[in-house]
């Protein structure tokens, strides 16, 4: 087995390329792929100040990987997160974040 060619790659856009900002993602794996659906939750304060606002869970996109490109793509985010963390220091997730005081301000339930 000879030597591994680099094989050059062209880049372009599909015509349904889109951006879109996401807050979160669910997803599973099924036997054969890997699926990731990407969401926004959107808050909507009710007219009564004193009632807990509701959220709405958009779905935005969902992406299916095989399990190489599934890991391949974990590689890649455990890199950034890395490079994003030693610039802006360590991201934490809500559960590890301290509890706010109490503020005497109503909770939201």
């Amino acid at each position: 087995m000879g030597p591994r060619r680099q094989i050059p790659i062209k880049v372009r856009y599909s015509p349904e390329f889109k951006r879109v900002y996401c807050t979160g993602a669910v997803g599973g794996f099924n036997g054969y792929d890997f699926r990731i659906c990407f969401y926004t939750d959107i808050l909507t304060q009710a007219e009564d100040p004193i009632a807990a606002p509701t959220a709405t869970r958009e779905l935005q996109v969902e992406v299916t990987l095989a399990p190489l490109a599934l890991k391949r793509l974990r590689n890649w985010l455990d890199k950034q997160t890395k490079e994003v963390e030693k610039l802006i220091g360590e991201i934490k997730t809500p559960e590890e974040r301290p509890s706010p005081e109490p503020s005497g301000a109503p909770p939201y339930r």
